[in-house]
């Protein structure tokens, strides 16, 4: 579910013959690269000319690459683009006004002196500010820069392109606004306290890429001491993607997941977190392994299960693995029949081809699974009924809604499809009113898909009523 640590575009000429893009993408293959979308940007009397996206593990590997692409006796390399930094330059996201102020009179009621009426009226009634501000659509995206997935600590400043980019996958498929927060802050105390002192400013938080203990700790009292929805990233996202993802892959596998036994390999926050909701959905114990003492008892204190690599591989008819490392997997330690999903990126813990080749039923990696497809629909429906909390019922909803809306043949949807998000902001919001969490007076019927999908396009004030 981690992203490879490099982007890159290549262009490539080839000459024109059967085959030809056959042996390119062999050759891509066989260099270890993973290969996103292919472009043809134009076609000749003689050649084809191409962009081939990439994702690779870093500099060493694209030199790997583009040595086998000069070793093609048909084929030359035109051009790499660095599609990392084409993205990024000069930020992702902007403030925008949503009032023309081109006139003196819109002008002066929008600040001074107009503006201190909405003041007042606040004052007087502070629930007004969601009627007259943002402040129902605006998540809070805080970091420390302790513990970005694949690099671990960095300066807050330096996380400032995540924040971004979070920022703007909320704008562009929920349609809600954010402050990114990157704290430069010592110690845990300090970080909640900054973060409930700007709490008058958003509706929701989200905790993004602070190490554990600490995020998952500051995220439980934040949303204790707030009482507004604190959606803590490392966490919920992986969580809901990945019993999306298992759902799916019993599904196709034909497996009764109440009935079966889970395992989980990778204990980590991502991986505790997974495990949890599985046994949340299913009733039942998933069998946990990590080599970290600390993230055992976690998992058994939840309810799971301590068990060992080789147990679980022995003893479980799923298994999910998210440790960070390539190869954790033997091919050898495979059963017929199994299903496994093994998410860590660049590299899974076992290829998906060795899987099914050693005997899976199902085998998948990370790759296809974006936990971009959870987060705007999660948080648009809490903020739409203005819960108290993001709870497991909630996260459940927006799991077995996501397994719903998957493609045939996909594990989970993509987030390129707006449809998901208002389903799952539907599917959030509703489970939040059954379990009583919600602005009471909302009425169910007000929460359908269609509504959330108006909800993005128009922007209209949040809590829907």
């Amino acid at each position: 579910m981690t992203s490879a640590g490099l982007v890159r575009t290549i262009r490539i000429r080839s000459r024109r013959k059967t085959g030809g893009l056959g042996i390119l993408t062999t050759a891509l293959g066989d260099a270890g690269a993973s290969i996103g979308e292919i472009q043809t940007v134009r076609i000749g009397h003689n050649y084809t000319l191409r962009d081939f996206h990439l994702l690779l593990d870093n500099d060493e590997h694209l030199k790997h690459v583009l040595d086998g692409i000069r070793d093609l006796r048909d084929s030359e390399l035109v051009e790499v683009r660095e599609t990392t930094r084409d993205v990024h330059l000069g930020g992702k996201v902007r403030t925008a006004s949503r009032v023309d102020l081109s006139g003196l009179a819109v002008l002066a009621a929008a600040t001074q002196p107009g503006v201190r009426e909405i003041v007042q009226a606040i004052e007087d009634e502070p629930r007004m500010a969601e009627v007259f501000t943002t402040v129902q659509r605006t998540v809070a995206i805080v970091t420390d820069g302790s513990g970005l997935v694949g690099v671990g600590k960095v300066h807050p400043r330096a996380m400032l392109p995540v924040l971004e980019g979070k920022s703007a996958v909320l704008a562009q498929f929920a349609g809600l606004s954010s402050m990114r927060l990157a704290l430069d802050v010592g110690s845990e105390d300090e970080l909640i306290d900054a973060v409930s002192a700007l709490a008058p400013s958003c509706g929701a938080v989200l905790i993004d890429s602070i190490a554990a203990p600490r995020g998952p700790r500051a995220a439980a009292k934040l949303a204790d001491r707030l009482k507004i929805p604190v959606y803590h990233d490392d966490a919920d996202s992986p969580a809901i993607v990945g019993l999306a993802a298992v759902i799916n892959a019993c599904r196709r596998a034909h497996l009764d997941l109440s009935s079966i036994n889970v395992g989980q390999i990778g204990l980590g926050t991502a991986g505790g977190a997974i495990a949890r909701l599985v046994m949340r959905h299913t009733g039942r114990p998933v069998l946990g392994d990590d080599v970290h003492p600390a993230a055992v008892s976690r998992h058994v204190s939840s309810g799971g299960h301590a068990a060992s690599l080789d147990d679980i591989m022995a003893k479980c008819d799923v298994v999910v693995a998210n440790t960070g490392h390539a190869g954790v997997i033997a091919p050898s330690k495979v059963r017929e029949g199994q299903v496994i999903i093994a998410l860590s990126e660049p590299r899974p813990e076992i290829e998906p081809y060795d899987a099914q080749l050693a005997g899976a039923a199902f085998a998948a990696d990370g790759k296809a699974i974006s936990t971009s497809a959870a987060v705007p629909g999660v948080l648009l429906g809490a903020l739409a009924v203005k819960a108290a909390l993001i709870s497991d019922r909630m996260r459940l909803a927006a799991a077995v809604t996501l397994a719903s809306c998957a493609p045939d043949g996909d594990l989970v949807p993509t987030p390129l499809d707006p449809g998901v998000h208002s389903s799952v902001a539907s599917a959030v919001a509703v489970a939040a009113v059954k379990e009583g969490v919600a602005l009471s007076g909302i009425v169910e019927e007000r929460l359908a898909p269609a509504v959330f999908e108006e909800a993005i396009r128009d922007l209209r004030p949040l809590p829907l009523s």
